[in-house]
């Protein structure tokens, strides 16, 4: 049967719905990723270091305080900007003590060195120059628990400077997405590219399993599949309601 025929009137509702919850879990994100654009200099680039970007540390303090979903924001800066260190982090997490500035083995050449460069969400927003995200993943080096990591790229005279970024908390995530998809008259779930589940309103689905194949790729066999907005790469997939 044709996904777009028997689309119901809310999956559209839904849809746009999800969009907007995540839309503003990048606000601050976008605001960070605008006031480091406007505080470095061109000229400074490649010679900034920490107490340059002391300044940003009580907006990112108290965004990462009003924000209950993130678990850790702040920048990660590319590779060539910062004078001292191509890895650098000016990032702050939330600990049952309070915030506290995350403390990573960044040494050159050491074998240990947290090599972010690397990681999907960097590397995706670096790529795509607009924002990426990655995950839920065990972040051993950094959270030490389960996180979705947020990108927004931070450019000065067009060139990439690093990431305004955060670490989200993937059950307060799942919360928000599966309240908004019990607007739906059916069996649905949120997956990501890889085909992770991110939130579904049926014990059909459960988080962090994987659909056998990905909506996008069978949509004959679902009422109706979205794709949420582009730079989550997720989808929203809605069951027949013979199967609901």
């Amino acid at each position: 049967m044709s996904a777009e025929t028997h689309e119901p009137a809310e999956f559209r509702a839904v849809l746009d719905a999800l969009n907007d919850y995540l839309h503003r879990e990048l606000v601050p994100l976008g605001e960070l990723a605008e006031e480091l654009a406007g505080t470095i200099d061109p000229e400074a680039v490649g010679a900034l270091t920490d107490a340059d970007l002391a300044p940003l540390v009580p907006r990112i303090q108290g965004a990462l305080a009003d924000a209950p979903d993130f678990v850790g924001f702040g920048f990660a800066a590319a590779a060539g900007v910062m004078r001292d260190n191509d890895h650098y982090l000016l990032w702050y997490q939330r600990r049952e003590s309070g915030l506290r500035r995350l403390n990573l083995n960044l040494s050159e050449g050491d074998p240990e060195l947290y090599e972010y460069f690397d990681t999907e969400w960097f590397a995706g927003a670096e790529r795509l120059r607009a924002p990426a995200i990655h995950g839920p993943y065990v972040d051993y080096a950094g959270a030490d628990f389960l996180v979705l990591t947020a990108a927004v790229p931070v450019l000065v005279d067009e060139r990439f400077v690093g990431v305004a970024g955060a670490d989200i908390d993937p059950h307060r995530v799942e919360q928000a997405l599966v309240h908004m998809l019990r607007g739906l008259p059916g069996e649905a779930v949120v997956v990501n590219d890889d085909r992770s589940v991110l939130a579904a309103n049926s014990a059909r689905w459960m988080p962090g399993e994987r659909v056998r194949v990905h909506p996008m790729k069978d949509r004959a066999s679902w009422q109706a599949v979205g794709a949420m907005t582009t730079w989550t790469g997720w989808t929203l997939a809605l069951a027949p309601s013979s199967q609901a």
